[in-house]
């Protein structure tokens, strides 16, 4: 039987993840990865007595066998209390090769559909991941870009990168520009817009401005659809 390997990302408020780990090894996962960046959704307050608000938020990285997903899930949901507004959400992302879990990556890879082949996957329930790279800064104008395009929110992380149109030195060293990467996930049906909007907000096609690409999106939980079908 040929099984797929997922990489599962959730994000849940700061100082959640310890918990949810606990809850997602019992489940079968081996271990996880934890990032640290801020994020805010429809449902979270955008400012606490006229300042703006930060909502720090855990993004845990756990690496499945795809056997385990629909358990894995359903614990790190039920500790992250995911489903409730504000509370956060998760989704899982395919692999096409797993590397350094020798006990994972020896078996044998899931085949994705053939062009052509029709999803079992009803097309409301289908999501894209947004992944967007700018400049340290930027990242507010991008989720405020794809809110207005109907995207419920975002997860902002900070990094560091260089391309060939960010050759920056001082002193005979190299410095690497930082960085904002915004995770948005929004519903298949309109990641076009959403993907467009950015574009527009940020110049995108301007040397040194970012980047953005779209990821498929396996599953989804903690998502309230409700409010999700009503932009649809």
């Amino acid at each position: 039987m040929n099984l797929n390997h997922r990489l599962m990302i959730t994000i849940v408020k700061r100082g959640y993840s310890r918990a949810v780990i606990a809850e997602a090894k019992k489940a079968g996962a081996d271990g996880a990865t934890v990032m640290y960046g801020e994020g805010i959704g429809r449902n979270e307050k955008p400012t606490f007595m006229g300042l703006p608000a930060t909502h720090e938020k855990d993004i845990i990285f756990i690496a499945i066998d795809g056997s385990l997903e629909k358990p894995v899930a359903e614990a790190v949901s039920r500790c992250a209390k995911l489903g409730q507004p504000g509370q956060g959400l998760g989704f899982t992302l395919h692999l096409n090769k797993l590397i350094g879990v020798p006990h994972l990556s020896d078996r044998l890879y899931f085949t994705k559909p053939q062009k052509g082949e029709r999803s079992m996957k009803p097309l409301k329930d289908q999501f894209q991941l947004i992944v967007t790279i700018v400049n340290s800064g930027d990242a507010e104008k991008v989720v405020a870009a794809a809110a207005e395009a109907g995207a419920e929110g975002g997860t902002i992380l900070t990094g560091r990168g260089t391309g060939v149109n960010e050759q920056t030195k001082f002193m005979n060293f190299t410095i690497d520009p930082e960085k904002d990467i915004v995770f948005t996930l929004v519903p298949e049906s309109f990641a076009n817009a959403v993907v467009k909007r950015i574009e527009e907000a940020i110049d995108l096609y301007s040397p040194g401005q970012g980047i953005a690409f779209l990821i498929d999106v396996e599953e989804v939980f903690g998502v309230n659809h409700s409010s999700l079908s009503k932009m649809e």
